[in-house]
């Protein structure tokens, strides 16, 4: 299995609330793409003085194969253009096996 984390740092003008609007485009776009085995995302819940990201995506997926399947799928591409593009700061993802 392959685990694929990205922690995103939104800009000064993300709009209220925006974690609501780009978790359900991430969950409806998630489902369209078969080679995600599982799909979470969500916005950071300020609990830790140490915290240093907005908002955190963590996808599962068989493989290398299947993360590479979602990486480049269309739609992907249109949520990264759409909701994120204009709003993130800075980004950081890895990718791991287990």
């Amino acid at each position: 299995m392959l685990q694929h984390v990205v922690a995103l740092t939104w800009n000064d003008s993300v709009p209220e609330n925006y974690a609501e609007v780009v978790n359900k485009a991430l969950f409806d776009m998630a489902k369209t793409i078969p080679s995600v085995r599982s799909y979470r995302c969500g916005a950071d819940l300020g609990v830790s003085s140490h915290a240093n990201a907005d908002y955190l995506i963590v996808a599962e997926f068989d493989d290398v194969a299947g993360w590479q399947e979602y990486d480049q799928n269309a739609l992907h591409n249109e949520v990264r253009v759409k909701y994120f593009a204009p709003y993130v700061a800075s980004r950081a993802a890895a990718q791991i096996t287990f």
